[in-house]
Protein backbone atom coordinates (compact mmCIF):
# COMPACT_ATOMS: atom_id res chain seq x y z
CA UNK A 1 0.00 0.00 0.00
CA UNK A 2 1.15 3.35 -0.82
CA UNK A 3 -0.27 6.85 -1.14
CA UNK A 4 -0.04 9.06 -4.08
CA UNK A 5 -1.55 13.12 -4.68
CA UNK A 6 -1.66 15.18 -7.23
CA UNK A 7 -2.92 19.12 -7.76
CA UNK A 8 -3.12 21.24 -10.75
CA UNK A 9 -3.85 24.98 -10.47
CA UNK A 10 -3.24 26.38 -14.03
CA UNK A 11 -3.69 30.43 -11.88
CA UNK A 12 -0.47 29.14 -9.45
CA UNK A 13 -0.22 28.39 -5.52
CA UNK A 14 2.40 27.29 -3.49
CA UNK A 15 1.88 23.60 -5.03
CA UNK A 16 4.75 21.81 -2.97
CA UNK A 17 3.46 23.19 0.80
CA UNK A 18 -0.48 21.91 -0.21
CA UNK A 19 1.25 18.20 -1.69
CA UNK A 20 3.08 18.19 0.93
CA UNK A 21 -0.08 18.54 3.72
CA UNK A 22 -2.30 16.18 1.05
CA UNK A 23 0.62 13.36 1.71
CA UNK A 24 0.92 14.48 5.52
CA UNK A 25 -2.82 13.08 5.61
CA UNK A 26 -2.15 9.61 3.75
CA UNK A 27 0.74 8.99 5.41
CA UNK A 28 -0.49 5.87 7.39
CA UNK A 29 -0.29 4.23 3.74
CA UNK A 30 3.36 4.85 3.64
CA UNK A 31 6.18 5.43 6.25
CA UNK A 32 9.03 4.42 4.42
CA UNK A 33 9.69 7.12 2.16
CA UNK A 34 8.19 10.41 0.46
CA UNK A 35 8.44 12.26 -2.58
CA UNK A 36 7.05 15.37 -4.72
CA UNK A 37 7.78 16.72 -8.40
CA UNK A 38 6.50 20.15 -8.75
CA UNK A 39 6.34 21.90 -11.91
CA UNK A 40 6.67 25.67 -12.23
CA UNK A 41 7.12 28.65 -14.91
CA UNK A 42 10.32 29.62 -15.85
CA UNK A 43 12.99 28.60 -17.94
CA UNK A 44 15.64 27.93 -15.61
CA UNK A 45 17.14 24.41 -15.81
CA UNK A 46 17.80 22.72 -12.76
CA UNK A 47 19.56 19.56 -11.85
CA UNK A 48 19.45 17.60 -8.60
CA UNK A 49 21.51 14.38 -8.36
CA UNK A 50 22.30 12.12 -5.47
CA UNK A 51 25.45 10.79 -4.77
CA UNK A 52 25.52 7.65 -2.74
CA UNK A 53 29.18 6.65 -3.15
CA UNK A 54 32.51 8.89 -2.25
CA UNK A 55 34.68 10.65 -4.42
CA UNK A 56 32.00 11.19 -6.86
CA UNK A 57 31.00 14.89 -7.08
CA UNK A 58 34.15 15.97 -9.36
CA UNK A 59 33.22 13.32 -12.16
CA UNK A 60 29.48 14.90 -11.99
CA UNK A 61 30.78 17.91 -12.55
CA UNK A 62 33.15 16.92 -15.45
CA UNK A 63 29.84 14.98 -17.35
CA UNK A 64 28.14 17.93 -16.77
CA UNK A 65 30.31 20.60 -17.92
CA UNK A 66 30.59 18.23 -21.43
CA UNK A 67 26.80 19.45 -21.82
CA UNK A 68 26.33 22.41 -19.86
CA UNK A 69 27.14 25.65 -18.22
CA UNK A 70 27.04 25.63 -14.57
CA UNK A 71 25.72 29.03 -12.99
CA UNK A 72 25.45 28.08 -9.35
CA UNK A 73 25.75 24.69 -7.10
CA UNK A 74 24.00 23.78 -3.91
CA UNK A 75 25.55 20.79 -1.81
CA UNK A 76 23.65 19.02 1.04
CA UNK A 77 24.67 16.26 3.19
CA UNK A 78 21.47 15.67 5.19
CA UNK A 79 21.40 12.01 5.62
CA UNK A 80 25.31 11.45 5.73
CA UNK A 81 25.45 8.28 3.64
CA UNK A 82 23.49 10.34 0.70
CA UNK A 83 24.76 13.62 -0.53
CA UNK A 84 22.65 16.09 -2.88
CA UNK A 85 23.89 18.33 -5.32
CA UNK A 86 21.55 20.74 -7.03
CA UNK A 87 22.63 23.25 -9.94
CA UNK A 88 21.53 25.86 -12.23
CA UNK A 89 22.04 24.99 -15.66
CA UNK A 90 22.91 26.80 -19.13
CA UNK A 91 21.65 23.61 -21.50
CA UNK A 92 20.33 23.63 -24.75
CA UNK A 93 17.11 21.55 -24.50
CA UNK A 94 18.74 18.70 -27.19
CA UNK A 95 21.49 18.16 -24.85
CA UNK A 96 19.17 17.18 -21.60
CA UNK A 97 18.57 13.40 -22.24
CA UNK A 98 22.28 13.01 -23.14
CA UNK A 99 23.19 14.65 -20.13
CA UNK A 100 20.85 12.63 -17.91
CA UNK A 101 21.85 9.11 -19.67
CA UNK A 102 25.37 10.01 -18.99
CA UNK A 103 24.95 10.93 -15.14
CA UNK A 104 22.66 8.48 -14.97
CA UNK A 105 25.67 6.03 -16.31
CA UNK A 106 27.91 6.33 -13.48
CA UNK A 107 27.29 3.58 -10.19
CA UNK A 108 26.70 6.30 -7.65
CA UNK A 109 24.90 8.90 -9.25
CA UNK A 110 21.24 9.06 -9.48
CA UNK A 111 19.07 12.03 -11.04
CA UNK A 112 15.92 12.86 -9.22
CA UNK A 113 15.28 15.68 -11.44
CA UNK A 114 16.54 17.36 -14.79
CA UNK A 115 14.88 20.07 -16.39
CA UNK A 116 13.19 23.59 -16.64
CA UNK A 117 10.41 24.84 -13.95
CA UNK A 118 10.90 21.24 -12.47
CA UNK A 119 11.77 20.20 -9.48
CA UNK A 120 12.04 16.75 -7.86
CA UNK A 121 12.33 16.32 -3.75
CA UNK A 122 12.26 12.68 -2.13
CA UNK A 123 13.48 11.49 1.00
CA UNK A 124 13.47 8.31 3.16
CA UNK A 125 11.77 7.79 6.15
CA UNK A 126 8.31 10.20 6.86
CA UNK A 127 7.49 13.13 5.63
CA UNK A 128 9.05 15.39 8.10
CA UNK A 129 12.23 13.76 7.11
CA UNK A 130 11.34 15.18 3.47
CA UNK A 131 10.59 18.81 4.96
CA UNK A 132 13.77 18.47 7.53
CA UNK A 133 16.43 17.28 4.97
CA UNK A 134 15.46 19.39 1.56
CA UNK A 135 15.07 22.57 1.24
CA UNK A 136 12.07 22.79 -0.64
CA UNK A 137 11.26 25.84 -3.22
CA UNK A 138 8.01 27.13 -2.16
CA UNK A 139 7.82 30.26 -4.81
CA UNK A 140 4.26 29.55 -6.87
CA UNK A 141 4.10 26.60 -8.95
CA UNK A 142 1.10 25.59 -11.46
CA UNK A 143 0.95 21.47 -10.82
CA UNK A 144 3.10 19.01 -9.32
CA UNK A 145 2.67 14.79 -8.12
CA UNK A 146 3.09 13.18 -4.95
CA UNK A 147 4.36 9.81 -3.25
CA UNK A 148 4.40 8.08 0.51
CA UNK A 149 5.85 4.83 0.31
CA UNK A 150 5.54 1.38 1.69
CA UNK A 151 8.29 -0.28 0.45
CA UNK A 152 7.12 -3.81 -0.47
CA UNK A 153 9.33 -5.05 -3.13
CA UNK A 154 12.90 -3.32 -3.41
CA UNK A 155 15.16 -1.76 -0.39
CA UNK A 156 14.45 1.43 1.59
CA UNK A 157 16.72 3.41 -0.35
CA UNK A 158 15.89 6.97 -1.56
CA UNK A 159 16.53 6.47 -4.72
CA UNK A 160 13.91 3.95 -4.85
CA UNK A 161 11.57 6.35 -3.51
CA UNK A 162 9.00 8.37 -5.81
CA UNK A 163 8.15 10.48 -7.96
CA UNK A 164 10.13 8.39 -10.55
CA UNK A 165 12.27 10.55 -14.19
CA UNK A 166 13.40 8.92 -17.35
CA UNK A 167 16.56 10.15 -19.63
CA UNK A 168 14.12 8.93 -22.59
CA UNK A 169 11.57 12.15 -21.91
CA UNK A 170 13.50 14.27 -18.87
CA UNK A 171 10.80 16.40 -18.28
CA UNK A 172 8.31 13.45 -17.18
CA UNK A 173 7.66 12.41 -13.57
CA UNK A 174 5.58 9.51 -12.01
CA UNK A 175 4.30 8.24 -9.03
CA UNK A 176 2.70 4.80 -8.83
CA UNK A 177 0.26 2.85 -6.42
CA UNK A 178 0.16 -0.98 -6.72
CA UNK A 179 2.43 -3.67 -8.55
CA UNK A 180 2.94 -4.69 -12.11
CA UNK A 181 2.98 -8.87 -12.52
CA UNK A 182 5.28 -8.17 -15.54
CA UNK A 183 7.83 -6.62 -14.56
CA UNK A 184 10.62 -8.29 -15.35
CA UNK A 185 9.15 -9.11 -19.20
CA UNK A 186 9.00 -5.08 -19.46
CA UNK A 187 12.15 -4.22 -18.12
CA UNK A 188 14.56 -6.79 -20.28
CA UNK A 189 12.52 -5.03 -23.22
CA UNK A 190 13.49 -1.48 -21.88
CA UNK A 191 16.85 -2.62 -21.62
CA UNK A 192 16.97 -3.70 -25.03
CA UNK A 193 15.76 -0.01 -26.20
CA UNK A 194 18.66 1.62 -23.84
CA UNK A 195 17.15 1.83 -20.44
CA UNK A 196 19.33 2.32 -17.69
CA UNK A 197 17.57 0.82 -14.47
CA UNK A 198 19.26 2.34 -11.05
CA UNK A 199 16.89 0.23 -8.54
CA UNK A 200 14.90 -2.82 -8.13
CA UNK A 201 11.55 -0.50 -7.77
CA UNK A 202 8.72 -2.50 -10.05
CA UNK A 203 7.80 1.69 -10.28
CA UNK A 204 10.75 2.60 -12.38
CA UNK A 205 9.66 0.23 -15.32
CA UNK A 206 6.31 2.50 -15.24
CA UNK A 207 8.04 5.55 -15.82
CA UNK A 208 10.84 4.49 -18.43
CA UNK A 209 8.03 2.63 -20.65
CA UNK A 210 5.96 5.41 -20.12
CA UNK A 211 8.51 8.11 -21.02
CA UNK A 212 9.81 5.99 -24.32
CA UNK A 213 6.22 5.75 -25.63
CA UNK A 214 6.70 9.58 -25.10
CA UNK A 215 9.77 9.76 -26.72
CA UNK A 216 8.06 8.23 -29.89
CA UNK A 217 4.91 10.14 -30.27
CA UNK A 218 6.06 13.35 -29.87
CA UNK A 219 5.72 13.93 -26.15
CA UNK A 220 1.66 12.82 -26.30
CA UNK A 221 1.33 11.79 -22.09
CA UNK A 222 -2.54 10.57 -23.31
CA UNK A 223 -1.28 8.49 -25.96
CA UNK A 224 2.01 6.77 -23.87
CA UNK A 225 -0.60 6.23 -20.50
CA UNK A 226 -3.04 4.02 -22.98
CA UNK A 227 0.26 2.65 -24.48
CA UNK A 228 0.81 1.76 -20.23
CA UNK A 229 -2.74 0.30 -20.12
CA UNK A 230 -1.85 -1.96 -22.35
CA UNK A 231 1.51 -3.08 -21.95
CA UNK A 232 1.37 -3.58 -18.07
CA UNK A 233 -0.80 -6.51 -16.32
CA UNK A 234 -1.42 -5.73 -12.34
CA UNK A 235 -3.35 -3.69 -10.07
CA UNK A 236 -1.76 0.09 -10.99
CA UNK A 237 -2.77 3.92 -10.44
CA UNK A 238 -0.04 5.88 -11.72
CA UNK A 239 -0.37 9.93 -11.77
CA UNK A 240 1.96 11.38 -14.69
CA UNK A 241 3.22 14.93 -15.46
CA UNK A 242 5.26 16.96 -17.28
CA UNK A 243 5.90 20.85 -17.56
CA UNK A 244 2.65 21.16 -19.87
CA UNK A 245 0.45 17.82 -19.26
CA UNK A 246 -0.86 16.05 -16.40
CA UNK A 247 -2.63 12.62 -16.23
CA UNK A 248 -3.84 9.61 -14.53
CA UNK A 249 -4.37 5.77 -15.70
CA UNK A 250 -6.20 3.22 -13.80
CA UNK A 251 -5.92 -0.57 -14.17
CA UNK A 252 -9.01 -2.35 -16.14
CA UNK A 253 -9.34 -4.09 -12.51
CA UNK A 254 -9.74 -0.93 -10.58
CA UNK A 255 -8.79 -2.59 -7.56
CA UNK A 256 -6.12 0.51 -5.91
CA UNK A 257 -8.16 3.54 -5.25
CA UNK A 258 -7.86 6.91 -7.35
CA UNK A 259 -10.22 9.73 -6.33
CA UNK A 260 -10.61 12.87 -8.66
CA UNK A 261 -12.07 16.31 -7.72
CA UNK A 262 -12.52 18.89 -9.58
CA UNK A 263 -13.50 22.44 -7.79
CA UNK A 264 -13.60 26.12 -9.06
CA UNK A 265 -9.67 26.18 -10.53
CA UNK A 266 -8.18 23.25 -9.02
CA UNK A 267 -8.13 19.87 -9.66
CA UNK A 268 -7.52 17.57 -6.90
CA UNK A 269 -6.24 13.63 -7.67
CA UNK A 270 -5.35 11.21 -4.44
CA UNK A 271 -5.85 8.04 -2.85
CA UNK A 272 -8.31 9.08 -0.12
CA UNK A 273 -11.05 11.29 0.81
CA UNK A 274 -9.35 12.45 3.95
CA UNK A 275 -6.08 13.98 1.68
CA UNK A 276 -8.32 16.47 -0.10
CA UNK A 277 -9.17 18.56 2.94
CA UNK A 278 -5.59 19.81 3.10
CA UNK A 279 -7.11 21.91 0.14
CA UNK A 280 -10.91 22.44 0.93
CA UNK A 281 -12.35 21.20 4.68
CA UNK A 282 -15.55 20.10 3.00
CA UNK A 283 -15.39 17.61 -0.08
CA UNK A 284 -16.31 15.18 -1.54
CA UNK A 285 -14.40 13.27 -4.52
CA UNK A 286 -15.57 10.77 -7.24
CA UNK A 287 -13.76 7.56 -7.91
CA UNK A 288 -12.08 6.85 -10.96
CA UNK A 289 -13.45 4.40 -12.93
CA UNK A 290 -11.27 0.95 -13.98
CA UNK A 291 -9.40 1.57 -17.25
CA UNK A 292 -9.64 5.06 -17.10
CA UNK A 293 -7.02 7.57 -18.74
CA UNK A 294 -7.24 10.97 -18.43
CA UNK A 295 -5.16 13.80 -19.49
CA UNK A 296 -5.05 17.95 -18.77
CA UNK A 297 -3.03 20.37 -20.94
CA UNK A 298 -1.52 23.01 -18.75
Amino acid sequence: MCGIAGIINEKGMDVSGKLIDMLSLIQHRGMDASGIAVYGSGDKATLRVAISKPNLHEPLLNIVKNYAGVLSEQMSEPGGRVSYSEMALKIDDTAIPALHKAVNGVDGLYIHSLGRGMNVYKENGLISNLTGMHNIDRKTATHGIGHVRMATESAEDVNAAHPFVSPFFPELSIVHNGQFTNYFNIRRRLESKGAQFKTLNDSEVASHLIAWAMSKNGGDLEDALNYALRELDGIFCIIASTSKQFGFVKDKLGIKPLLLLQNDDITLIGSEQIEFTAVYPDVYADEVEPGEVKVWNI
